[in-house]
């Protein structure tokens, strides 16, 4: 298995390989219940959001040796008050709809949002696995990668774990529970925010 960046000639293989990884989501169920809407509605969502990200080289992606993309991930470095302000006109610009779906993306933005640090650090957005491929090491490769690269900015990670599996495999790779649970509305999942620390420790 090989981690690297994804570049943007490749945007039209990684959606698909995107919503194969994230098609169970745990946010993303809770968003959008019904699968086969979650499907339809999902792709245009993800375009959006890898054109952008993997434009500003912010995607990392794991392949195998034939080159199919099995898990992929999304880190936003904020390392400054003008990235983070850049970094929330993109979402205010992002295309929602005014339904229930709409009202839950809110939610969710909201939520995770009013909760956000203020210090400079890298946000892991998301990061998932292709559901065949899971419980081999391919989440904690892609991990190990994103976190090798914000270590050499000096800065700090944090990341809002939405299942407790996900939360065991951060706290193996030196993250810790950062503030209380954040639970969404009419019983959705309990985001748990997780802080790593810069490697000098200060942050």
């Amino acid at each position: 298995m090989r981690v690297r960046r994804a570049v943007p000639a490749e945007t039209d293989v990684l959606v698909p390989a995107y919503a194969d990884a994230f098609a169970d989501e745990a946010v993303l169920s809770w968003v959008i219940p019904d699968p086969a809407d979650r499907a339809a509605r999902t792709v245009p969502m993800f375009r959006e959001l890898l054109t952008v990200a993997v434009r500003d080289d912010q995607v990392i992606v794991a392949e195998l040796p034939d080159g199919a993309i099995v898990g992929m991930s999304v880190w936003l470095s904020l390392a400054d008050a003008a990235a983070r302000h850049r970094q929330a006109a993109q979402l205010a610009e992002f295309p929602v709809e005014a339904d229930a779906v709409g009202q839950r993306l809110a939610a969710v933005s909201d939520t995770v949002d009013a909760h956000r640090p203020p210090d400079p650090h890298v946000y892991l957005a998301s990061i998932g696995v292709r559901p065949d491929l899971r419980g081999r090491g391919v989440g904690g490769a892609i991990l190990a990668e994103g976190l090798r690269a914000a270590d050499a900015e000096g800065l700090p990670t944090y990341l809002e774990a939405s299942t407790e599996q996900s939360r065991r495999l951060y706290l193996r790779h030196g993250f810790h529970d950062h503030g209380r649970p954040l639970a969404l509305p009419d019983g959705g999942p309990v985001l748990r925010p997780m802080w790593r620390p810069a490697p000098d420790g200060r942050r």
